[in-house]
């Protein structure tokens, strides 16, 4: 086929080709380097562990609190995450939190992982803290419920 092909268009073909495979095995060891010394693990998903929940902006954990609750007279070992600023700072200093209360819960409870719920920016939390603070090695099931993952207009607003 590429031999029916005048010379020019053969080399073209072959250089695209050639260019098309590098940039797969890039990808490839992106991949598979990526993290360095984080480990590309999932956590246990046989026994559920603590169940943590990571309020919004804000901070306001009302019904974070009675969904604890909730979650307790069910049987969780169950708890609200309070961030500082009350969720009004930095994200990735909120993940850094959200990392300190879950190595704080497996150490109290000796489980194998936890689970998350954010609420509203605490889903943005728990999603930074899977992808840039080793989470994915600890939560058995992350949750987030009305989070902007894509952003929101309205949030430089909120500085104003």
């Amino acid at each position: 086929m590429l031999s029916s092909l005048p010379s020019a268009r053969r080399r073209l073909v072959l250089v695209v080709v050639a260019a098309a495979l590098a940039g797969v095995l890039v990808a490839v060891a992106l991949v598979l380097t990526r993290g360095g010394d984080r480990p590309l693990v999932a956590a246990p998903q046989d026994r559920p562990g603590p169940v943590l929940l990571v309020p919004g902006y804000g901070g306001s954990t009302p019904s974070l609190e009675a969904l604890a609750r909730r979650l307790r007279a069910a049987g969780k070992d169950a708890q609200v995450v309070h961030l500082p600023g009350n969720g009004t700072g930095d994200l990735r200093d909120q993940a850094a939190v959200l990392n300190a209360a879950v190595h704080a819960a497996l150490k109290r409870t000796r489980a194998p992982s936890v689970d998350i719920v954010g609420y509203s920016a605490g889903g943005v939390v728990a999603r930074l803290w899977v992808e840039d603070d080793g989470g994915r090695s600890f939560a058995r099931r992350v949750i987030t419920l009305g989070s902007p993952h894509h952003g929101s207009g309205l949030a430089g607003l909120a500085g104003s």
